[in-house]
Parts: C-alpha cells; structure tokens; sequence
C-alpha cells in the first residue's frame, strides 16, 4: 500500500500556493495550520476552488481562517438552541412514559412498533450502560435494583439519535400525544425534525463543516412554513425546524445575533449556509 507522504507546516503552505493561493504572511499561516491540521481545513480548501486543485482568484488563506472561525462560532450557538429542544424531548418522552405504563416501560416490548428495532435500541443501551459502569447513577442502579432501570434514568442514557429512534418507534398512540404535550406539532414531523436535528447535533459536537454543506437528509415540512425543503439541502431548512421548536425570548436572541454577526463578521454570508435574502420573514 502506497499513502501519500506526510507534509511538513511549510511544505502546506508551499502547496497551496502552488495551487494559486495568497498567503499574505507564512507565520500566520503557520500558527494556524498548527492548531489546525491541514486535512480538517481540506474541506473548506475544495469550497473555495474553481477546479481540482487549483483556488479561485484572489482567494486568501486569511479567508479560510475567518470562515473556519465562523463556523465554529456558529456550531457553538446551534448547540445552545438544540441543547434545550433535546433535553424538553427527553424529559417529555420520559414522563408520559412513566406515569402511562410505569417506571419500567423501556423494557415493555409491546409499546413498541418493530421489536427488531428495539432490540437494536436495547442493545446500544446495554453497550453505553457497559461504557458507563463506574458512574454512580448505574453504580446505584447495579446494586439496588439488579441492574434494571426506570424509564426517566434510560432516557439520559440515549444519544440524541437513539433518542429520536426510540421515540419513531413508538405505538402511533403515544407518539401523538408526546408530540402534542411537548411541542404541539404533529408526531410524523416531530419523528423526522428529530432525527434531523440529532444529526445536526453531532456534526456540532464532532466540530464538522456548515460552510456550504449539503444535507441529504433534509426537514420534512407542512405548508405552515411557506418553504419547500425539497428545494434547499443546506443548513437553512432546519433554522425553520429549530425555530419551530424552540421557546420564542432565546431564539430570538440567536437570530438578533446571526444577523449581527452576517454585518459585522468578517466573510460570514448567510448566503453559504442556504439562507434566502428574505430569510427574517421566515425566521423572526
């Protein structure tokens, strides 16, 4: 097996600008691409190229460096409007769940559509209760309990994904009532909104690119949002989802902040991330 050969900092920067890059100053560069490794920041080079290989004219690696930035400023905020979304979830599923079928209703088959699918949720719970055995909640449980646990302890056990399948899985009875306790909006789209925004998510945590991201799996939305997702697979379609789910004070804050930062960031156009130019008329 041949790999390609590793580059030092300098011979990056000497590669890109061979590939008609300006690098305005090489120890700029440098510090940057030694913080941040050349393969993570490969993604936003091909965004900014007009061909294989070779960049658009007069594009600068101070650009890359301040679209970069954004997009980690803007991940850290959509972890701030999915934090609370994810934890309402759970904490909703949980208690209907409780007080329907009783504390022990993650291991109640029968509340469940597909028994295969469960078995896989069952089993991703066994592996992370495995994964966790020295936190004291599974220490407790262990001990006083045989290792069986209440539905509202499952729930903080889940990864959001996990979570949104759970929840997809449940008798169509139940879902109905969840999606209108805790959101009012219909269970199919809060199933689908779910498993959109658990993906989400993890692209936020695990410092994944927005920048111009195509999302192959896009919101499924009713007429109530004058918006066809069909039409935009980039980040913009899911603003309305979390807009949708969210309480009103705190996501009018993020968006008062997207738009400043659009006018005062240096290289953040909304644009890149799929949004319209009337995009307040959907947002605000």
């Amino acid at each position: 097996m041949s790999l390609k050969p590793a580059l030092t900092i300098q011979n990056q920067i000497d590669l890109l600008r061979k590939r008609g890059m300006i690098i305005d100053s090489d120890s700029t560069a440098s510090t940057f691409l030694s913080s941040n490794h050349y393969y993570r920041l490969n993604i936003y080079f091909h965004k900014l190229m007009n061909s294989p290989d070779h960049f658009r004219d007069g594009t600068r690696f101070s650009q890359v460096m301040a679209i970069y930035n954004n997009d980690s400023w803007l991940r850290n905020r959509l972890l701030t409007i999915l934090e609370p979304i994810e934890i309402k979830t759970r904490t909703q599923i949980s208690h209907y769940l409780g007080i329907t079928y009783g504390s022990d209703a993650f291991y109640q088959k029968a509340i469940c559509k597909d028994e295969a699918i469960y078995q896989v949720i069952l089993d991703n719970f066994t592996n992370e209760i495995a994964r966790n055995s020295k936190d004291p909640v599974i220490k407790h449980h262990k001990t006083n309990y045989g290792g069986y646990f209440p539905i509202w302890v499952v729930i903080e056990f889940l990864s959001f994904n996990t979570l949104s399948k759970y929840y997809g899985n449940l008798q169509e009875r139940d879902k109905k009532i969840i999606a209108r306790n805790s959101f009012q909006v219909n269970d199919f789209f809060l199933g689908q909104w779910l498993h959109v925004l658990s993906v989400l998510r993890n692209i936020c945590a695990h410092y994944g690119y927005l920048y111009r991201r195509e999302y192959p799996l896009r919101p499924k939305m009713s007429t109530e949002f004058g918006w066809d997702s069909s039409k935009n697979n980039r980040l913009f379609a899911t603003f309305l989802v979390m807009r949708r789910l969210s309480e009103k004070a705190p996501w009018n804050e993020f968006i008062q902040e997207i738009g400043d930062r659009e006018k005062t960031g240096s290289f953040f156009h909304l644009r890149d991330y799929g949004f319209p130019d009337d995009w307040r008329s959907y947002l605000v």
